[in-house]
C-alpha cells in the first residue's frame, strides 16, 4: 500500500459521490430497523429540515414505515411533519461532545450504540444518494452490517435554499465531497 493510497479514499467511493450511485446489499426484508442521515436543513440555525430531507422522511413513510426508526433530527421532523408516528422514531439530535458538529460519522456512531441497546443488527440505510458512499463507508468501518436497497434513487433532490451550501446543487457537492472524503478517510 502506497502512502497515497493509506490517505486517498477509494476512486469508487468518489466516482460514486460524483454520480450519485452507491453499493446495493441486503434485502430490505431482512431489515429490523433503518437510520436516517440528514443531508443539509434551512436556517442559521435550524429552522426547517428543508427539501432534501422532506424526500428523505417521504421515502420512509413509503418504503420503510413498518421499520423501527433512527434518524437525525432533520429527517425526524420532516417525518412527523408528512404524517409519520413521531414516537416511533428515535431522534439523534447532537453530538455527544458539547459543542461539535453533529456529522456523518458521529451520527453513525450514536446509531451503532442505539442499535445494540435496543438489539437491532440490520438497519437499512436512508440517505441522499450522493451522501450515501460515505455513509456506507463510514457505517462499514464501525462494522454496521447495512442493507442499501436504493429505495431512495432517484427521489431525493438537492436543496437550493439549504443553510449548508454543499448541499444546495450537485456542482456544490461535488466541489464539496472530495474534501470531506478525504477529511473522513484521514480521521
Amino acid at each position: 500500500m502506497s502512502i497515497f493510497s493509506r490517505f486517498l479514499p477509494p476512486i469508487t467511493s468518489l466516482e460514486h459521490a460524483f454520480t450519485g450511485h452507491y453499493e446495493l446489499r441486503g434485502e430490505i426484508e431482512d431489515a429490523d430497523c433503518v437510520i436516517g442521515f440528514s443531508f443539509g436543513f434551512r436556517g442559521k440555525t435550524y429552522t426547517a429540515p428543508g427539501l432534501s430531507n422532506e424526500d428523505l422522511a417521504e421515502v420512509a413513510l413509503d418504503h420503510y414505515d413498518s421499520l423501527p426508526k433512527i434518524f437525525q433530527f432533520e429527517i425526524a421532523d420532516a417525518y412527523v411533519a408528512a404524517g409519520g408516528d413521531g414516537k416511533e422514531v428515535i431522534r439523534i439530535e447532537k453530538h455527544r461532545v458539547p459543542g461539535k458538529y453533529l456529522d456523518t460519522y458521529e451520527v453513525a456512531v450514536q446509531a451503532k450504540a442505539i442499535m445494540e441497546r435496543r438489539g437491532y443488527a440490520r438497519p437499512v440505510l436512508l440517505a441522499h444518494p450522493y451522501h450515501m458512499p460515505r455513509v456506507e463507508a463510514v457505517c462499514t468501518h464501525l462494522g454496521i452490517n447495512w442493507i442499501a436497497d436504493g429505495n431512495e434513487r432517484g427521489a431525493i433532490e438537492f436543496d437550493p435554499q439549504s443553510s449548508q451550501k454543499w448541499t444546495r446543487s450537485i456542482d456544490k457537492w461535488r466541489g464539496y465531497e472530495p474534501l470531506a472524503m478525504l477529511f473522513y478517510r484521514l480521521k
